[in-house]
């Protein structure tokens, strides 16, 4: 994840991944924290929660974003409010283009007239040669037809310019604000790394701790006195390979005035 998100290749959903991660170290603390093993006081002591990349991650990415970067729907409402301003015209143009619809037809008189779109002329009024007379001067007469005339309005054409370019302008801001907030997670590397590095070495205590209890391992004394001495040794790899009940625990003893390893095999 972090060599994604160093070389620019880390997408909205990798953002998430890492937040779900991040999101149980707070938890893992907690328990740490609980725990007289000096070991785990002092990964206690040195695990960095990384509560700021959560909450930067969290504030920031939608939780369905696309699949990729430049398709849009990854920046999150609230975190930006030019993004906000251009999803809500994406998202209610045609809302608003009913309620001025409404609104003409109350103004003008023209029962019939309407708000409708073409690719190549754009957002247009259309009114039919019936009510032509009913027209005011701001129409801007656009294209003429055959029952009538389209026309434009000062305030139909800047709805046009907001919605025709709310979708295009959208896609693009979300995807220079990713960048940003990619950028950001990506000089706090050597911060995620270290946590990682510690969580990496809670698995392997866990995992070894959880294998000591469930197959009954003692933990051995280690010191100088030059001795080895082992009751009941028994072999995990072997052990594991035998059938149950074929594997026969074994004493081992070496004293530090003699090189010779005396085994006592026990039937």
């Amino acid at each position: 994840m972090l060599g994604k998100i160093s070389y620019g290749n880390a997408n909205a959903r990798d953002m998430l991944s890492l937040k779900s991660s991040v999101s149980k170290l707070p938890e893992l603390k907690n328990i740490l924290a609980n725990s007289k093993a000096p070991m785990l006081k002092e990964i206690c002591e040195n695990l960095d929660e990384l509560k700021d990349i959560y909450e930067l991650i969290n504030k920031s990415i939608t939780e369905e974003p696309g699949i990729t970067i430049t398709d849009g729907n990854i920046i999150k409402k609230g975190y930006n409010e030019e993004v906000d301003k251009l999803k809500e015209a994406s998202t209610n143009g045609k809302v608003w283009l009913v309620e001025l619809e409404a609104k003409e037809k109350e103004e003008t008189g023209i029962k019939n007239l309407k708000v409708g779109f073409n690719k190549v002329f754009g957002y247009y009024i259309e009114v039919t040669k019936s009510n032509l007379n009913l027209v005011p001067e701001r129409f801007v007469r656009k294209q003429t037809l055959t029952n009538g005339e389209r026309y434009i309005t000062e305030e139909l054409k800047k709805l046009e310019d907001v919605i025709l370019g709310a979708q295009e302008k959208l896609v693009d801001l979300e995807y220079k604000i990713f960048l940003e907030v990619r950028k950001k997670i990506s000089d706090e590397i050597s911060r995620i790394q270290k946590t990682a590095e510690l969580v990496a070495m809670l698995d392997v205590i866990g995992t070894f701790a959880e294998v000591a209890e469930d197959l009954n391992y003692t933990m051995p004394i280690v010191d100088d006195s030059g001795e080895i001495n082992i009751e009941e040794g028994r072999h995990p790899v072997i052990e594991k390979m035998l059938s149950s009940g074929n594997f026969v625990p074994n004493d081992t003893y070496m004293n530090k005035s003699s090189d010779r390893l005396r085994n006592n095999y026990r039937t």
